[in-house]
């Protein structure tokens, strides 16, 4: 698991200067940048196929990480596509096509961020009842200017219908995983047992945050091959790796 982590993290650090190599040379990076997505994707199916052995089965755990097992496999598929796409220079595959993919890969992520919340409650962490005071408000502004700024001008836009609608279903479904997360935050990464917990919720975090910055970029017309918002998907595969890691060390104790 170690060489494994290893592994991601020089793939990682590649990825972040090509990103950055790109803002000077465009599009001729967008193959290479690709396929270091999809090595990290194969790298946290193989860290998650050493983890799963070794959880209980009928344990939250098993539940947890062989539904994000799920996704990261259905993934695979529009990320090839895209890959291709990218050293073709065109497309052979229609982004249409591709974002139908992305949007069934948000089914397993329902079912993972369900099972964190539940999981934390089975557990008989108490979720602060200041943090419906404290944390509401934002979310509730946070939701609006989403709903105002992004959803409804990509509505009425002119992207392609495909696209159109699987911004607006991953935005939906990104600020409501953001709500439960935000709730989760007074007890997620609360000592060994919590960094499994932590680092899956940053990666949600950081898949938020690149379909927000990319459905602002599609609005403005500015999208690229290498578009560097898009180096929040390498990081989330990143922090799903460690997270990986972490849960595999817990496994490997009386935990």
């Amino acid at each position: 698991m170690r060489a494994l982590l290893a592994l991601a993290s020089a793939v990682l650090a590649s990825a972040a200067i090509m990103y950055l190599v790109s803002m000077r040379v465009g599009e001729s990076l967008g193959g290479p940048v690709f396929s270091a997505r999809l090595a990290l994707i194969f790298i946290l199916l193989g860290a998650a196929g050493l983890l799963l052995p070794r959880l209980g089965r009928g344990t939250l755990p098993m539940r947890l990480w062989s539904w994000i097992t799920v996704a990261v496999a259905v993934n695979v598929i529009p990320v090839v596509m895209e890959t291709v796409n990218a050293y073709a220079g065109r497309d052979v595959f229609s982004p249409d096509l591709i974002f139908v993919f992305f949007i069934l890969v948000f089914i397993p992520v329902l079912v993972v961020i369900g099972s964190l919340y539940t999981g934390f409650k089975r557990q008989g962490f108490e979720f602060a009842r200041s943090a419906s005071t404290t944390v509401l408000p934002s979310l509730v502004v946070f939701a609006a200017v989403t709903l105002f700024v992004l959803i409804v001008p990509l509505a009425a836009s002119d992207v392609s219908p495909g696209v159109r609608i699987s911004d607006i279903f991953a935005l939906v479904v990104q600020v409501s995983a953001l709500c439960i997360v935000a709730f989760m935050a007074v007890t997620i990464g609360k000592g060994d047992a919590g960094r499994p917990f932590l680092f899956i919720s940053l990666a949600l975090v950081c898949i938020m945050v690149q379909t927000i910055l990319t459905a602002h970029i599609r609005l403005v017309g500015m999208m690229s091959t290498t578009e560097p918002a898009d180096f929040f998907l390498h990081l989330a595969y990143y922090l799903l790796i460690l997270a990986a890691y972490f849960q595999y060390r817990l496994s490997s104790g009386p935990a």
